[in-house]
């Protein structure tokens, strides 16, 4: 029963290293988008009002998106013990920020469409992180 868990733990370590390489790709076309395909992005993703300011922000934001999807992308593939961590690390980060919006008074204006594969980003990151975890207390607690 113990080397069973061992690896169903090993699968599931594996798995949040593809799928944190995945999100790394991801990120990487987040990045081109918001960086080299700003104005489509402005218009046709944000739905946004394409005022100078507005997309400086999303370049900056590009740029942050090739810095995450290159070091998802390495941890994957040299730190794959790091891979569930990272991945519970990227919605805590979401909430963290959302926090900060409301503490703000910050609030959405323009549909954002981007928005919503954002959430499909997050829940595959949680369900990812947690799928680990969950696998790993069991696979503890069976050896003791």
């Amino acid at each position: 029963m113990r080397g069973q868990n061992i690896n169903i733990k090993s699968v599931a370590l594996k798995a949040s290293a593809v799928v944190l390489f995945l999100l790394g790709l991801v990120d990487l076309i987040r990045g081109f988008v918001h960086t080299f395909r700003v104005h489509h992005a402005a218009n046709n993703l944000a739905q946004i009002e394409p005022h100078p300011d507005a997309l400086v922000l999303m370049v900056a934001f590009g740029i942050s998106n090739f810095l995450t999807g290159a070091l998802f992308i390495l941890i994957a593939m040299k730190a794959k013990n790091l891979a569930p961590i990272v991945l519970l690390l990227i919605p805590v980060a979401y909430v963290v920020g959302g926090i900060g919006m409301n503490y703000s008074g910050v609030t959405m204006e323009s549909p954002f469409i981007g928005q919503h594969m954002i959430k499909v980003y997050l829940i595959i990151s949680l369900l990812t992180s947690l799928s680990y975890f969950i696998v790993a207390f069991i696979n503890r607690t069976a050896s003791k």
